[in-house]
């Protein structure tokens, strides 16, 4: 069984064989520690339990819990559970994210912008899965007030938007996420670099 102590020893290049180790036990006490005061002990928990849901799905049965951290008072809840909803869409075959998607999406109006980058970027892993999720997706993320965010922090999410949006019209794209995709390229927001890169996803 995995204790505080062998979590911390784990080292960056050996979490993968570090999740492959873990048992049904061991899962229910990284959940538990992602509540550690401790950072360190949280962030390797996480991780964990991130690589541990890309080939097994014996993390999904806390779907609750991660869905639960969604409405935290902390940002940093609110980021792992956006991770470990988006890490174990594969195995949702009961479809728990249609009811998930909405608290989920609200992150994308989160006071905290790492909260927003993370909401945004972690769709990459729930859209190859949930099709049936792309209009709700696409409508939310055009929704989004870029002015009323952090101006520092404009770009990067424009561009994660824009990521996420030429995976969404290569199966689906109706004229609203088109039209976002012009006016972002024709504003001034994005430099020339940044359009060439977007326009090259289009093809």
């Amino acid at each position: 069984m995995i204790t505080m102590e062998k979590l911390l020893e784990i080292e960056q290049n050996t979490i993968q064989e570090a999740a492959e180790a873990i048992d049904e036990n061991d899962i229910q006490l990284l959940v538990g520690w992602l509540k550690e005061k401790d950072r360190k002990i949280r962030n390797k928990a996480l991780l964990l339990l991130q690589d541990r849901s890309l080939n097994h799905n014996d993390v999904y049965p806390f779907w609750h819990v991660f869905e639960g951290k969604l409405k935290s008072d902390h940002p940093e809840q609110r980021s792992i559970g956006i991770m470990l909803i988006a890490a174990n869409t594969k195995w949702d075959r009961k479809n728990k994210i249609d009811e998930a998607i909405d608290a989920y999406l609200l992150c994308l109006n989160d006071k905290n912008p790492v909260v927003i980058r993370q909401c945004i970027q972690s769709l990459h892993q729930i859209l190859p899965y949930k099709k049936q999720l792309y209009l709700n997706i696409a409508d939310r993320l055009i929704s989004v007030s870029i002015p009323n965010i952090e101006e520092t922090i404009r770009k990067p999410v424009l561009i994660d938007i824009l990521e996420v949006l030429m995976v969404i019209r290569k199966g689906w794209y109706p004229d609203e996420v088109e039209q976002f995709i012009s006016l972002a390229l024709a504003g001034d927001l994005l430099d020339q670099n940044d359009k060439k890169q977007i326009k090259s996803m289009m093809w």
